[in-house]
């Protein structure tokens, strides 16, 4: 009788910080931002060439660093805070992230699970709930190996819209211990727009003499601005930024450019007033600042907007939502005849 050899023993296993470190690579997050501490520092073992680390003081200075790197380069950014005080200091930054729909994978660190049931010095005694509601999703894994398929899981959901930071809390000891390899995988981060909400908006700006857009920080997130401003030019529509905008959404040097809206109810109806169509563009319809009363809309405006964020259109309290990409849907509106 036959016995087979036993196979040879394998090379060395792969530890969670490798393969977290393989999947920032794959992702194109290879600058990281941050100000660690002790329960942070396994992670910088053997820190690989091609990494780069932002160091800096406090950690709301960093989260707004990495938010402005997002933008510019549209993807999300990495992000790596100090255990409950960290993320307490980055609150107000992750904040805006969130208003800015950044996308953001944050990590933070945890004490050693060994001694989490003893409560240890600066350890997050419920991480996943400290960053919430400003988080799209937070995770503490329930074993080591988990670490890198969380890693994978945030990035995914940070990239899908409407984007938005994710927080992951990983405990010290966790980065030496051995896990499987997660690999990367292509997952859509983009939705389009329903087809007929979308010709329902065609038709009701074809049919309209006196329309107004009101364009938000999604047309310039989205790279929608050129669309936008021939989509402008087309319907010769009087161009509003939206209030509180993020980002510049149409050029404030061009004919059509109408002005700013203010965050206050009754001011809006009335710089609107006189337009028989209102154009809500990757802009909420409308945010306001301050307590207002009457009517949302001009008298005899119909009310129609385009929007990435599926909870902006919930909640807004008039018109037609279609919601999907601001970029594809433009261009889609472009397309039909003139």
């Amino acid at each position: 009788m036959a016995i087979s050899a036993t196979p040879a023993a394998s090379a060395t296993p792969t530890t969670v910080r490798t393969a977290v470190l393989d999947l920032l690579r794959a992702f194109g997050m290879t600058t990281i931002f941050g100000n660690p501490g002790s329960t942070e520092l396994p992670l910088f073992l053997d820190f690989p060439d091609d990494f780069r680390y932002i160091l800096g003081l406090q950690e709301s200075v960093l989260v707004g660093m990495a938010d402005g790197y997002a933008q510019a380069t549209r993807n999300a950014a990495f992000v790596n805070l100090h255990s409950a005080a960290g993320v307490g200091h980055a609150m107000g930054s992750i904040f805006t992230a969130h208003k800015n729909r950044t996308p953001m994978v944050i990590t933070a660190g945890q004490q050693a699970r060994s001694i989490l049931p003893f409560e240890p010095f600066l350890f997050s005694a419920q991480a996943t709930e400290l960053p919430k509601p400003y988080v799209k999703w937070s995770c503490e894994p329930a074993r080591a190996e988990d670490v890198p398929l969380a890693i994978a899981r945030g990035y995914y959901i940070a990239m899908q819209p409407p984007r938005g930071p994710v927080l992951i809390s990983i405990p010290a000891d966790d980065w030496a211990r051995p896990c499987e390899p997660v690999l990367p995988r292509t997952v859509s981060t983009e939705s389009r727009v329903q087809p007929d909400l979308l010709a329902q908006i065609g038709a009701a700006l074809d049919a309209s003499r006196r329309p107004a857009f009101v364009v938000g920080a999604a047309v310039d997130r989205d790279g929608a601005w050129d669309d936008v401003v021939r989509l402008a030019e087309r319907h010769q529509a009087a161009v509003w930024v939206a209030p509180m905008s993020g980002r510049c959404g149409f050029p404030e040097d061009h004919p059509l450019f109408a002005g700013f809206l203010p965050a206050m109810r009754g001011k809006i109806v009335g710089l609107l007033t006189g337009h028989d169509l209102v154009f809500a563009l990757g802009a909420a319809a409308f945010t306001y600042h301050v307590e207002g009363f009457g009517p949302h809309a001009p008298p005899g405006a119909k009310v129609v907007q385009l929007i990435d964020d599926p909870n902006i259109a919930a909640w807004a309290p008039v018109g037609t939502a279609a919601v999907g990409s601001i970029r594809q849907g433009v261009a889609d509106l472009l397309a039909r005849p003139a």
